[in-house]
């Protein structure tokens, strides 16, 4: 209300005194005493307002309010350490697929090592068998080598003999292998009551299921006929070969 009532005052003022210009301007008279106007104005002024004394104890914390605070100091984080870098992707196949490849190559070279010393140990058996029936027996008869002569060459061909009309009694072939031109030879050994201790195929006809039905006519033939005494270890240890058709 005070500054409104100031503001009303200052226009009456100005309008009184831009009256007065103008009379005395444009309509010349006896002068205006305006010293009664300006002082009843200025007495309806305000009266100037007079602070009270600050104490010092509040000015004292005035400033110290008023004074730049130093901003809280920041922990300095510790420097991350740098991850390892780790090799691309494209090398870790690389190396990958070299350690596959040497792997690969290694089992290759072992699996050709194995297949090279079965081979051999193949051969040298079938080598073995074949000498070993070439030295004791030709079919059905003793060989030169032989320590049996005499009446013991006799008895042991008559054994044999006999044996071998055996063991074709049980031989029989089907239609379609019959007048083949084919030769089986099976080494064959058994004890002194006939029973089979073993059988091998030392030459095959070249044809799988021909040895087979000579192998067959053998099982179907034991147990043998009694083996005489005195010719026990020769049958039991050497053998003989039993030739297929003859």
């Amino acid at each position: 209300m005070n500054s409104r009532g100031f503001l009303y005052s200052f226009i009456v003022h100005l309008v009184i005194v831009l009256f007065m210009i103008v009379q005395i301007v444009f309509f010349p008279s006896d002068a205006l005493d305006l010293s009664q106007a300006i002082r009843v104005d200025m007495v309806d002024l305000p009266d100037k307002i007079t602070s009270p004394p600050i104490p010092e104890e509040i000015k004292k914390e005035i400033t110290k309010d008023s004074a730049p605070k130093k901003p809280p100091e920041k922990p300095v984080a510790a420097p991350k350490a740098l991850p390892e870098k780790k090799p691309k992707a494209k090398e870790d196949a690389i190396n990958i697929n070299k350690a596959k490849s040497k792997q690969q190559q290694a089992l290759n070279r072992l699996k050709a090592s194995s297949a090279v010393e079965k081979l051999k140990q193949e051969v040298e058996k079938e080598r073995a068998a074949e000498q070993a029936a070439q030295q004791v027996f030709k079919g059905r008869a003793l060989s030169a080598g032989t320590a049996l002569t005499g009446l013991d060459k006799m008895q042991s061909d008559s054994y044999l003999s006999q044996l071998d009309v055996r063991i074709k009694a049980h031989w029989s072939l089907p239609q379609w292998l019959i007048g083949k031109p084919f030769r089986t030879r099976v080494h064959i050994k058994f004890d002194e009551t006939g029973a089979i201790i073993y059988k091998r195929v030392v030459q095959s006809s070249g044809n799988p299921t021909y040895d087979e039905y000579c192998l067959l006519a053998i099982d179907k033939a034991s147990p043998f006929p009694r083996v005489p005494d005195k010719f026990t270890t020769v049958y039991k240890v050497d053998g003989v070969v039993i030739g297929f058709p003859d």
